[in-house]
C-alpha cells in the first residue's frame, strides 16, 4: 500500500522535451523508461516508450556512474513514488508543446503535477545568449498557454535547456537563468542520467517534500501589501524599490517586485547595501522619489554614513531590515539580542524606527512607521522579525490603513512680515552686489528665484552639495545673473571676482549674501568664522529653526515659497540701482583664470581636460539643445567638474553631507535607468577603488530586466594615481611632501565596446581630450562610455582654496599675494 506521502493511484507526471532532434527525445523516453521498468510506475500512452539507451561513438557502454545515478534514483521513487503515470509528451517548438498539453485527455483523479520541461535549444531554434529575450519570452507564453488545471508558472528548477554550444555573442557573462542552462551532453548516458536527477529532484522538491519545508504562506506578506499601499498614495517622484536579497526576506522581496511591477514604480538594484542608499538619496534629491529599501538580517550597519545623509536631506521613505526572532541564543546575523541592540545606534544617529516583532501587533506599528514617515526625519527602519514578515494579512484592513495614514496637509511655515522687512529694504534699496546661494529648488520656487533675480540684478550661485540648482543654462537659454559655484571647494573665480577687491573681501557695506534653503554648513563657503560673523552681510531662509546660523545678521524661519511670493510681490528696483548691479554682474568674467588649462602637456592637467570638456559641453547646449544631470563624486575631478563645467539643471553631489568617497558613483545607476536625460559622472580613481563595480548591476538591470537607459550615460574616470586633495592639502598647506599614504594604484584595463541585448557599453582612453571624440560619445543613446581620462596631479586653481585666489597664474594678481611672498617663512 502507498504510504501517506505517497500520491494517490492514477496521478500524472508530465515531461516535455521539445526540439526537432529525435535523439534528444530519444534519450530523455530512455531516461523515463529506466525509471519505470519493474515498478507500479507506467509510462503513458503515446510515449516514446523504453527505447534503448544509446552510447556515444565516445563511449561503447555507459560507465558505473550512469548505473549508481539510477540506482539511487529508483530507491527513493520505489517508496515515495510508488505507483504514478509518466507521460512523455514531445514537440518540436514551444508553442507546439503548448498545443499538445491542451489536447490531453483530462487528468485522473490523482492529479497532475506542474510539467518538467526539457528543452534542446538548437533543436527548438531557440539562442540561450541571456540578452535575447526570445526564449525567455517563449517561456513566459507557454507558461501563459498551459491548461487551466495546470498552475500558470514554471519553475526555474524544473526547467532544463541544453545548448549545442557555449553562449555565443561577445559579451560573455554567467549569470543565473529563470531556467537551468546545460551544454548538450557529448555522451547520451550523460543527458539521461541528467533526466533521471532532474525527474527525481522534480518528484521530491514539488511533489512530495512537503514536510522539508516550513509552510508557505497564503497570499501577499501584510507588511509588503501595507507599504506598496501607503507608498503609492505619496506625493513625488515614482516611489522605488531598492532590495539585496537574503533568505529571511526573500517572500517579501518577491511580493514587493511583483507589486511594484503592476504599478510601474521603478526597481532599481546595486552592487551592496550601501548602493541602494546612496540611489535612494540621489533620487530624492533630485526628483523627490520616496523609497522602499529592503535587506536581510545584520544588514543595518552596511549603509555607511549614508544614513546620515538621507537623515540630513529629510529623505522619505522606509528601511526594512530583517531581524532575528526574540529570544533567541545569540542568533545568527541578529542585531537585537543579549549581546547588542541596533536600536540604540539608529536612536544615537537620529533615525526613527520600529520594532516589528508580533504579527498581531503589526498594525500598530506600521501606524507607527507611517507617522515616523510623515514627520520627515529620514529614512524609517523597520526591523522585522521572520514571523512578521511571513505573516499575510487582510488586503482591505491593509488597504483601510494605508487610506488612514495618507499624507496629512502640509503645514505651510509662513514668513512673517518683521522677518521679510529687513530683507525686502536690502533687495529694493541696498548694495549694488547682491549674491544668493541656492539650495534644493522645486519648479516653482526655481521659477520666482530666477524672476526676482531677473528684476533685482541679483547674481546667483549654486553650492558644492546642491550643484545645479541654479546653472549657467535654463530651459536652454543662459542666465546671465548666474556666476558659478560658492563653497568650501570649486568656488568659480567670478564668484570670487564678485565678492573680493584686491584679493580682500569687499566691505560688508557693500555686499550682501542671502543662503536660500540652507543651513549654511561649513561645505557652503570656502569662509572662516571669523569672516562669516564679522566681515559679512548674511540673510539666511530656512524652514528648520535649528539651521538658522548663529551668524545670520538676518535669520528667516520661514519656507521658501512663501518667503519668496512675499518677496516677489510689489518688488519695486530703481532703475539706477538695476543698472549698478548689472555692471556688477557684467564685470566679473568667465575664466578658468590659470594658464595650464592652455597647455596641451600629457598626462592632461585637469585645468585643460575639463576647459576642453566645457566647451564640448558649451557648444551641445547652445546648439543641440543638450541636456544632462551630473553627478559628482568627492576628489578633485568631481570639484573640477563642479567649478569648469556648464550645467542645465540639478546634479547629484557626493559632497554632500559627510563627503563619501564613492556614494555618487554608487548613486549612477539609479540615477541613470530613471531619469529622462543623459547623465555625465565624474568618479576619481580613489572613489573608483573604493567602492564595488557598478556595470555588471548596471547591465542587469537595463539588459536583463528592461528599464533601459533614456538617453546616454558617460562615465569620465579620472585617473591621476592619488587622493588628490588631500596632496594638495599637504603640499600646499601644510608643506608637507606628498607620500604614499595619497597614492592610488589604477589598473587600466584596454579599450573595448561589448554589446548586452541592445545596450552598447564601451571602454575608452582619454590621453588628450583634443582627440577624443568627445561630441560623438555625449550624445549616443542607449549607450555607456567608460572613460578613463588619464592626469597628472597639479594644486593650480580651480578653488581648491581661497589662497589658491592669490596663486601667480591668476588674471588679475593682488597685492596681497606678493606681501605674503615678502613675508619671512613661518610669520603668517
Amino acid at each position: 500500500m502507498p504510504t501517506s506521502s505517497s500520491p494517490e493511484l492514477g496521478h500524472r507526471f508530465l515531461i516535455l522535451s521539445v526540439g526537432k532532434h529525435p535523439a534528444f527525445h530519444a534519450v530523455v523516453a530512455g531516461a523515463l523508461g529506466e525509471l519505470t521498468t519493474g515498478s507500479r510506475r507506467r509510462l503513458g500512452p503515446g510515449d516514446g516508450g523504453n527505447t534503448i539507451l544509446k552510447s556515444s561513438s565516445h563511449s561503447a557502454e555507459p560507465p558505473a556512474a550512469h548505473a549508481e545515478t539510477l540506482a539511487r534514483a529508483l530507491r527513493y521513487l520505489d517508496r515515495a513514488l510508488p505507483e504514478a503515470e509518466l507521460r512523455h509528451v514531445t514537440a518540436d517548438t514551444l508553442p507546439a508543446a503548448a498545443r499538445a498539453l491542451r489536447e490531453l485527455p483530462p487528468p485522473p483523479a490523482g492529479g497532475e503535477s506542474l510539467p518538467l520541461l526539457l528543452v534542446d535549444a538548437d533543436g527548438a531554434g531557440l539562442g540561450t545568449e541571456p540578452f535575447d529575450r526570445a526564449l525567455p519570452d517563449a517561456l513566459a507564453a507557454l507558461a501563459d498557454d498551459l491548461p487551466a488545471h495546470l498552475r500558470s508558472t514554471l519553475t526555474a528548477h524544473g526547467t532544463l535547456v541544453y545548448d549545442a554550444a557555449a553562449p555565443a555573442g561577445t559579451a560573455r557573462v554567467h549569470v543565473a537563468r529563470p531556467y537551468v542552462l546545460r551544454a548538450l551532453p557529448a555522451h547520451d548516458w550523460v543527458l539521461s542520467a541528467d533526466v533521471v536527477c532532474a525527474f527525481t529532484d522534480h518528484v521530491q522538491v514539488r511533489h512530495t517534500g512537503s514536510a522539508l519545508r516550513t509552510a508557505t504562506r497564503t497570499g501577499t506578506s501584510a507588511l509588503a501589501t501595507a507599504l506598496h499601499s501607503f507608498l503609492g498614495r505619496q506625493p513625488g517622484g515614482p516611489w522605488g524599490l531598492h532590495y539585496y536579497t537574503g533568505s529571511v526576506v526573500s517572500g517579501t522581496i518577491a511580493d514587493l517586485d511583483r507589486l511594484a511591477a503592476t504599478t510601474g514604480n521603478p526597481v532599481l538594484r546595486g552592487p551592496s547595501e550601501h548602493a541602494l542608499a546612496c540611489g535612494a538619496l540621489a533620487r530624492w534629491q533630485l526628483d523627490g522619489a520616496p523609497f522602499l529599501i529592503v535587506v536581510t538580517s545584520g544588514m543595518v550597519d552596511e549603509f555607511r554614513g549614508t544614513l546620515a545623509n538621507m537623515r540630513d536631506a529629510r529623505a522619505r521613505g522606509f528601511v526594512v531590515c530583517a531581524e532575528t526572532t526574540p529570544g533567541a541564543w545569540y542568533p545568527f546575523q541578529g542585531t537585537v539580542h543579549a549581546a547588542e541592540d541596533s536600536r540604540a545606534v539608529l536612536a544615537a544617529k537620529g533615525l526613527p524606527h520600529v520594532y516589528l516583532d508580533d504579527p498581531d501587533r503589526l498594525e500598530d506599528g506600521l501606524a507607527e512607521a507611517c507617522a515616523a514617515y510623515h514627520a520627515g526625519r529620514g529614512p524609517v527602519f523597520l526591523l522585522a522579525t521572520p514571523a512578521v514578515l511571513d505573516a499575510a494579512g487582510s488586503p482591505d484592513r491593509l488597504e483601510a490603513l494605508a487610506r488612514s495614514h495618507a499624507r496629512p496637509p502640509a503645514a505651510t511655515l509662513d514668513v512673517t512680515e518683521s522677518a521679510l522687512e529687513p530683507v525686502r529694504r536690502l533687495v529694493e534699496s541696498g548694495p549694488a552686489r547682491l549674491l544668493w546661494q541656492c539650495g534644493p529648488l522645486d519648479a516653482e520656487e526655481s521659477g520666482l528665484v530666477h524672476d526676482i533675480a531677473a528684476r533685482a540684478g541679483i547674481a546667483l550661485a549654486d553650492s558644492l552639495t546642491h550643484p545645479g540648482s541654479v546653472a549657467k543654462y535654463r530651459d536652454g537659454k543662459a542666465v546671465e545673473e548666474y556666476l558659478g559655484t560658492l563653497g568650501m571647494y570649486a568656488f568659480s573665480a567670478r564668484v570670487h571676482d564678485y565678492l573680493h577687491e584686491d584679493g580682500r573681501l569687499r566691505p560688508r557695506s557693500e555686499q550682501a549674501l542671502l543662503f536660500l534653503k540652507s543651513r549654511i554648513a561649513e561645505a557652503a563657503t570656502p569662509f572662516s568664522p571669523a569672516a562669516l560673523a564679522r566681515r559679512l552681510r548674511i540673510v539666511q531662509v530656512t524652514h528648520e529653526r535649528a539651521h538658522l546660523a548663529p551668524f545670520a545678521d538676518h535669520p528667516v524661519h520661514a519656507a521658501a515659497l512663501p518667503f519668496l511670493t512675499a518677496l516677489r510681490a510689489g518688488l519695486d528696483i530703481s532703475p539706477e540701482l538695476l543698472a549698478a548691479r548689472r555692471d556688477a554682474i557684467a564685470r566679473t568674467r568667465e575664466s578658468t583664470s590659470d594658464v595650464v588649462h592652455r597647455l596641451p602637456v600629457l598626462p592632461m592637467s585637469a585645468n585643460y581636460f575639463f576647459r576642453r570638456l566645457h566647451d564640448v559641453l558649451d557648444d551641445l547646449i547652445r546648439t543641440t539643445g543638450y541636456t544632462y544631470t551630473g553627478v559628482f563624486d568627492v576628489g578633485r575631478g568631481g570639484l573640477s567638474a563642479i567649478r569648469n563645467l556648464p550645467r542645465t539643471g540639478p546634479g547629484f553631489s557626493g559632497w554632500y553631507g559627510r563627503a563619501l568617497m564613492g556614494d555618487a558613483l554608487q548613486a549612477v545607476p539609479a540615477v541613470a535607468l530613471t531619469r529622462d536625460d543623459n547623465v555625465l559622472a565624474f568618479i576619481g580613481d580613489g572613489a573608483t577603488a573604493l567602492v564595488p563595480d557598478i556595470l555588471p548591476t548596471l547591465i542587469q538591470q537595463a539588459a536583463l530586466y528592461e528599464r533601459g537607459l533614456r538617453r546616454n550615460l558617460t562615465v569620465f574616470r579620472l585617473i591621476d594615481g592619488g587622493h588628490s586633495v588631500i596632496r594638495t592639502y599637504r603640499e600646499g598647506r601644510a608643506g608637507a611632501e606628498a607620500s604614499r599614504q595619497t597614492q592610488v594604484l589604477h589598473l587600466l584595463e584596454p579599450e573595448w565596446t561589448r554589446t548586452y541585448g541592445e545596450l552598447t557599453v564601451r571602454h575608452r582612453h582619454v590621453h588628450d581630450a583634443a582627440d577624443a571624440d568627445l561630441h560623438t560619445w555625449l550624445r549616443q543613446e542607449a549607450t555607456v562610455t567608460i572613460c578613463s581620462v588619464l592626469l597628472s596631479h597639479n594644486n593650480e586653481g580651480d578653488g581648491l582654496s581661497l589662497l589658491s585666489s592669490l596663486g601667480w597664474q591668476r588674471d588679475d594678481l593682488p597685492e596681497l599675494a606678493f606681501a605674503l611672498a615678502q613675508t619671512p617663512r613661518g610669520t603668517h
